[in-house]
């Protein structure tokens, strides 16, 4: 194939998803939403209600246990103990090991979820889902978007992750993206790692499966994650003992250092340079 052809084969892509995603929507496949707050809906994030189909979540013919009643404060441990991790499986090959692991939510999501989160839930409905999707800008033209959707069913929360730091470039895409939250551009690129109380929801192994992956689904049980004993980490390993150093003492940033090395959040160049440098300035 000639230079030109690979060229126009290339830009010939967006105009192709574009056109699928006109047809889908005159098709009513896209769910209808509705906005429930000022902060839920801004230029670079959302978190709106949207009402559910069968191919959209799972279940979705049934009735959800909405409306959901929790504060900001009883989200933000939670949202702090969801947990991902890159896939090292392909649809028809392994890419090597996986990634480490590391936490779902930045800091500054984590506020802005569990303020939104707590509006949407209290006005949901049995038939709507809470969608979401979340920009991290990385350079002029590349945008990192995470999108997905949450419902509460009987005693279980449920977190569907459609896409996860997904690299987009071209406008087009973000705007399916923010009609469609659920829509996987590349497949499943993360999974979640389930800490205590928490557990994944099984892919059926079918052909449709295997064609078309489903997106990483994660059932978290409320009432046990609610009393507040859960650690950061979701309860993946034991607590750590207390320290017999105060944190501002060389010893405990190195402890500190240390544990955090361990749970997998900083590489091991990371904590030999950050090791480095407390022990340079002691």
């Amino acid at each position: 194939m000639t230079a030109c052809g690979k060229d126009r084969r290339g830009r010939s892509t967006p105009m192709l998803m574009m056109a699928v995603l006109a047809v889908a929507s005159s098709l009513g496949a896209v769910p209808v939403s509705r906005v429930v707050c000022g902060m839920c809906e801004e230029a670079d994030r959302f978190v709106r209600l949207q009402v559910s189909t069968k191919d959209r979540v799972a279940d979705g013919t049934q009735s959800f246990s909405h409306p959901f009643h929790w504060s900001a404060e009883q989200w933000k441990p939670i949202l702090r103990s969801i947990h991902v991790r890159k896939r090292n499986q392909g649809i028809l090959f392994t890419f090597g090991p996986n990634g480490p692991t590391l936490p779902a939510f930045t800091p500054t999501e984590v506020d802005y979820l569990s303020e939104t989160l707590t509006r949407a839930f209290a006005q949901a409905q049995p038939s709507e889902v809470v969608v979401f999707g979340l920009t991290s800008p990385k350079t002029r033209e590349m945008t990192e978007i995470t999108t997905g959707a949450w419902y509460v069913k009987d005693a279980q929360l449920h977190l569907i992750l459609g896409n996860y730091r997904e690299v987009v470039t071209m406008s087009s895409v973000r705007e399916l993206l923010w009609q469609d939250p659920l829509h996987m551009i590349a497949g499943p690129l993360y999974e979640f790692v389930p800490g205590r109380h928490q557990s994944l929801l099984r892919e059926d192994g079918g052909i449709g499966t295997f064609l078309i992956p489903e997106a990483p689904q994660l059932a978290l049980t409320y009432q046990q994650l609610s009393s507040g004993a859960l650690p950061e980490d979701g309860g993946r390993g034991k607590e750590s003992p207390p320290s017999a150093y105060p944190d501002s003492s060389l010893e405990g940033k190195l402890e500190r250092l240390k544990q955090i090395h361990d749970e997998g959040l900083i590489t091991d160049d990371e904590f030999a340079a950050k090791k480095k440098t407390l022990l340079d300035g002691f």
